[in-house]
């Protein structure tokens, strides 16, 4: 491994390009320091990214584009039809895990437990909402919590309508899932391994942009289960991560409401900076960050070996 060429690929176009960034920087650091013959490169346009000369020089792509571009299966398409080694999942696998509706779909028609959900057409009633109480209302294409507000079914059409439309401003298909007030917790699922669940408490009512990325008070803390329990939500883990077709690396996100468990999505290039979920599971896991980088690339390179 030491000996391969290594390109950090970050930046992107989407709403999450600063923290691509940031997760880019924090890999291309970690390798450099460690030895690895390691190039960063930033791309800002879909024009700069599919662009196969750029990769021509290299034995992998470390994929750390988050949002449209880099986990929708794009970039991970241009990959494999220019035989070019990159981490993560394949090009359907990530067209599929970007789309939280097509995810749960999947998951419920295999019995993985998924809040209940509308999909928002312009003719939608909110008397279907009158089963539950609380909703969350989400732009079903964008990721770091982006567009994300709540309703409670009380508020009336015209609250409703202002959240629906917050929501289309990051995506025109709007997901609207039943609220389940319990523990956040998060899964990374490494190369088919669990690594261990981080119970995550925000400040505010939710784990949103500023609690994820800005915020210093969100608390991170390993999640407390039976290890028999453990067991069991961990297979419930690898069977909704290999249903989507996942691979290589990635990260589940679950609410406890204490009875059961939810599962609310997938993200198939998971934030790598210094406060993301999957390095501190790592750490809590007994892996170091290093490790768990040279794992992911592994994994990559002996797919294609």
């Amino acid at each position: 491994m030491i000996n391969k060429k290594i390109a950090v690929l970050c930046g992107g176009w989407s709403e999450e390009r600063v923290i691509s960034l940031k997760s880019g920087d924090s890999v291309y650091q970690c390798l450099k320091e460690n030895g690895y013959e390691v190039s960063k490169i930033d791309v800002k346009t879909p024009n700069e990214a599919f662009n196969r000369d750029l990769y021509s020089k290299f034995d992998l792509v470390f994929i750390l584009l988050h949002g449209r571009g880099g986990e929708d299966g794009e970039i991970q398409k241009f990959f494999e039809e220019n035989d070019i080694i990159f981490t993560g999942s394949n090009s359907n696998s990530s067209k599929i895990t970007m789309n939280k509706i097509e995810t749960k779909e999947i998951w419920r028609k295999n019995n993985i437990k998924t809040p209940e959900y509308f999909i928002y057409e312009e003719n939608f009633s909110i008397d279907n909402l009158s089963s539950f109480k609380k909703w969350v209302i989400k732009p079903n294409l964008e990721g770091s919590s982006n567009g994300i507000s709540f309703y409670n079914n009380l508020e009336g059409r015209e609250k409703f309508q202002k959240k629906i439309d917050l929501a289309k401003t990051f995506d025109d298909s709007v997901l609207i899932e039943r609220f389940i007030d319990g523990k956040e917790i998060t899964i990374p699922i490494i190369n088919k391994r669990c690594l261990r669940p981080i119970h995550i408490i925000p400040e505010g009512e939710f784990y949103d942009f500023d609690a994820k990325y800005v915020s210093n008070k969100t608390k991170y803390l390993e999640y407390v289960i039976e290890q028999k329990k453990l067991e069991t939500l961990n297979n419930f883990a690898i069977k909704a991560y290999e249903l989507v077709g996942a691979e290589n690396w990635g990260r589940i996100d679950i609410i406890d409401d204490g009875i059961d468990y939810f599962f609310i999505e997938l993200n198939s290039v998971p934030g790598m900076t210094e406060t993301s979920l999957v390095p501190k599971s790592s750490d809590l896991s007994g892996f170091s960050y290093l490790e768990l980088l040279e794992s992911i690339m592994d994994y990559a390179l002996a797919k294609k070996a």
